[in-house]
């Protein structure tokens, strides 16, 4: 997803966090669709020794962006990251603003099935996947049911 891709109109909404996230964001979210897009403006604290944005940075990102795309998905129930695979395929760099497209690729009872690239300065720098966990959030002896799949 390039930037000129984007419809102006999209509801970006902050995604702060608390503790690891506040300190690689703020990250902006918005609903385009049947996909999540996740965006941030790299700053210095993103950038590595070698001049690009740290692999770490990229990560967090395309966890943010599936992981909020399966809550959403899930009618906002709980969930967790139980599986992630990231391929990185080119260097991001300071001052580009990243956009992360995320899709839920599949669902079952507990676990959606996530996909995700992440653009940067018009290539794809990076190319994600994961399963995430809806978590049974009923208390000992208690029954109900989980999102609807």
């Amino acid at each position: 997803m390039l930037p000129e891709d984007l419809d102006p109109a999209l509801p970006w909404r902050s995604v702060q966090g608390t503790g690891f996230n506040s300190l690689v964001g703020p990250f902006e979210i918005a609903r385009d669709g049947d996909a999540w897009i996740a965006r941030l403006t790299l700053e210095d604290r993103h950038i590595n020794v070698g001049g690009v944005c740290h692999g770490g940075v990229l990560m967090t990102m395309a966890d943010i962006a599936m992981g909020t795309a399966t809550f959403e998905a899930g009618e906002r129930h709980p969930c967790a990251t139980i599986e992630m695979d990231c391929h990185f395929l080119a260097a991001a760099k300071h001052g580009q603003t990243m956009l992360c497209e995320a899709r839920q690729l599949r669902r079952a009872r507990s676990l959606s099935f996530m996909g995700c690239t992440i653009w940067s300065g018009g290539r794809q720098v990076l190319r994600g996947s994961g399963i995430w966990k809806y978590l049974d959030s009923r208390g000992p002896g208690q029954s109900g049911p989980l999102p609807p799949p």
